[in-house]
């Protein structure tokens, strides 16, 4: 006998946070809702390892029990929304026949299950397809659910088109259906991650990779990064089409070297075991890098990260027209500052390195006394002078009361220019080490996402191989006084061919952010294509 003694206990949680507003599921609504069955209570992921998982069905008192429990124990549950976070704790993969064993218990009850809960349905039906093929009676009722949704409404809420999107691409013959659902999500807000993931897998799996390729690029486009399903996907249809292995593989080579993509561990397994199985196509190895980007396998060294001096060109130009100019600068500067910094540096450039002083100062805490925010940075402008590199240091008028010995080693060493308070400093430290030509160097720990990106899917590429060159940044500071410097990493750290040989990095897991930081990859594959 199911014992609901547990659910009786289970009281409001402080986990969850008192001010979570009720779910509502109009389709007119243009925010994406809150996703169901995503549930941080511990006592709620207790209750569903301990009865749900080992179960297929309950007997209609203990889904009545729990229905009522659930309503009385947690105020943000309402008999609205219950039976959609009832079929969120039982979504596993192999928990399909208890999830339909509470459909059907509504249903003997006279309720029909509302469109919330009949998507959640729909995202355990997908579950189940990604360890086993569905029946046929399984994809008719998957249909049967989608043609219901899609009755309700002329127009679908985003979440809505997502929970269809996943049903529709487990069936065989009727997954199509979800490309003009993807284009309805895009009417109240961007498809996700997942949403683009598991429609373009599909595509890669039933060999339309046409498809799937322009949801990769429209993926990217929108800084998405797709889950590590698609890339095996691919790599399951080219085990199965050999005759496509060097075409597809090269374009998801050159796709990854384009958009700077770490491949997970995940994908990199999956590599090794396509080169097992297509040994007189291709070879892959594991590897690690050696000093200087030396790869350990093949002996070669990785590609310079440096750019072209046509790159460079046009990333300067491009750089002063949309970054600097055209929405950076004057949001928080003037003109007239603009000016006077310009004819400063046409005075005094080119220099070796332009140091952003204020964010190298609060490089080692924010809360430290003046007279050691710019002992810190005459350390650093020495650092420079004893390699005899001609300095420019950025800093803010505020600096001009601090230490005086400090600042008279820096302006004594360095050319220097003070910004009003208020300005932002990356325009200018970026605009005075592009102005001073392809070999000038910077001194900062801030990233430049947003330059990067104002810069556009084009120039992104090539702003961050010379960021990467260039960028120099305090690690720390040891308590005699002695500073760690990060120099830049001359070799390119992403997917890149060197001969006929590809180097691809491989990061730990998937993460749906790009990475913004150069780390030298601790994985990396050496792999042949045999022409």
């Amino acid at each position: 006998m199911y014992n609901l003694r547990l659910l009786r206990q289970l009281r409001y949680s402080s986990v969850i946070c008192n001010s979570t507003p009720p779910l509502r599921f109009l389709a007119s609504q243009h925010k994406r809702r809150p996703q169901l069955g995503v549930v941080k209570s511990n006592q709620l992921e207790q209750l569903k390892a301990n009865f749900f998982d080992s179960r297929n069905e309950l007997n209609d008192d203990e889904w009545q029990s729990l229905r009522h429990t659930l309503i009385d124990s947690y105020k943000y549950i309402d008999a609205h929304n219950v039976d959609a976070y009832i079929i969120g704790l039982c979504g596993g993969a192999e928990q399909l026949q208890l999830a339909k064993s509470y459909v059907k218990f509504l249903k003997d009850q006279g309720k029909q299950p509302n469109g919330a809960t009949l998507g959640r349905l729909l995202r355990v039906y997908s579950a189940a397809h990604g360890t086993r093929t569905l029946s046929d009676a399984e994809q008719s009722e998957i249909l049967s659910i989608c043609d219901t949704l899609r009755g309700a409404h002329d127009v679908l809420d985003a979440t809505s088109c997502e929970h269809l999107i996943h049903g529709l691409v487990a069936t065989k013959q009727h997954w199509q259906q979800a490309v003009p659902l993807l284009e309805m999500m895009k009417l109240t807000s961007s498809p996700t991650i997942a949403a683009y993931s598991v429609l373009a897998a599909k595509a890669f799996c039933v060999g339309d990779t046409e498809l799937a390729w322009r949801l990769l690029e429209e993926m990217l486009t929108l800084r998405k990064l797709p889950k590590c399903e698609v890339y095996i996907s691919l790599l399951d249809y080219i085990a199965e089409n050999s005759s496509k292995l060097c075409t597809q593989l090269e374009r998801l080579l050159r796709f990854l070297e384009h958009h700077d993509i770490l491949i997970s561990a995940k994908v990199g397994t999956r590599l090794l075991a396509l080169a097992q199985q297509q040994p007189k196509h291709l070879q892959v190895t594991a590897t690690r890098l050696e000093r200087m980007g030396r790869c350990a396998n093949c002996e070669q060294h990785l590609e310079r990260v440096a750019i072209s001096d046509a790159q460079f060109e046009q990333l300067r130009d491009s750089f002063l027209e949309k970054v600097l100019v055209g929405q950076d600068v004057f949001q928080k500067s003037t003109p007239e500052e603009v000016a006077r910094f310009k004819q400063h540096v046409e005075q005094s450039a080119p220099y070796d390195c332009v140091i952003d002083g204020l964010n190298v100062a609060y490089s080692t805490g924010v809360k430290k006394p003046p007279e050691q925010l710019a002992k810190l940075l005459a350390t650093v402008v020495r650092y420079f002078k004893e390699r005899r590199k001609r300095v420019l240091v950025l800093g803010r008028q505020h600096m001009r009361n601090w230490s005086k010995q400090a600042m008279h080693y820096v302006h004594s060493n360095a050319s220097v220019f003070f910004t009003n308070n208020l300005s932002q400093d990356d325009p200018f430290l970026l605009y005075a080490t592009l102005r001073s030509g392809q070999e000038t160097d910077f001194f900062s720990r801030d990233l430049m996402r947003s330059h990067a990106f104002l810069l556009g899917n084009e120039l992104k590429p090539i702003f961050r191989r010379w960021q990467q060159e260039h960028q120099y940044s305090l690690v720390t500071q040891t308590q005699t006084g002695k500073i760690i410097v990060k120099e830049p990493i001359r070799y390119r750290l992403s997917v890149h061919q060197v001969g006929n040989v590809w180097h691809v990095p491989c990061c730990e897991s998937y993460t749906p952010q790009m990475p913004e930081s150069f780390e030298v990859p601790q994985r990396w594959l050496c792999l042949n294509i045999v022409k």
